[in-house]
């Protein structure tokens, strides 16, 4: 995708603008968990994780049809200012489990963390360019 922007010149520099990327969403995830954790004491938990699926969703749309760099990055950090979202769930589960569970429960979180990762990469790279990849699904749709 980065390699697709006019940004890049050389192909050298697709590793240096990836990890802009990744950098901007990680540094927006860090500046407002602690902001997510105190809106999720004072509105509640479930509307700030259900704001955070919600913000997640349309970031991740935006993201996957940008056209640009510029785009590409605005979205990826409005992902991370969503996904700093995540120390509400981790108040729900600490809510919810009692000693005999806790460390089973909390041990969940990143796993699934990971995995949905791994098959989201996977699922999403099955849609890369469909319309080439599946042209009997699409018929002759080479204009899109």
């Amino acid at each position: 995708m980065v390699g697709s922007f006019d940004i890049v010149k050389d192909p050298k520099d697709i590793s240096f603008y990836a990890s802009l990327l990744l950098t901007s969403f990680t540094v927006c995830k860090a500046v407002t968990s602690v902001h997510w954790g105190m809106l999720s004491d004072s509105l509640g938990r479930r509307p700030v994780i259900l704001i955070g699926l919600v913000g997640n969703l349309l970031t991740f749309v935006l993201f996957g049809v940008s056209k640009s760099f510029t785009w590409a990055m605005v979205s990826r950090s409005l992902n991370g200012l969503f996904t700093g979202n995540t120390i509400a769930i981790k108040s729900v589960i600490a809510e919810i489990s009692d000693h005999t569970n806790r460390s089973q429960m909390m041990a969940m979180l990143p796993l699934m963390w990971n995995l949905g990762t791994m098959l989201g990469g996977a699922v999403g790279g099955l849609f890369v360019d469909p319309v080439k990849k599946y042209p009997g699904l699409f018929g002759n749709s080479a204009t899109i």
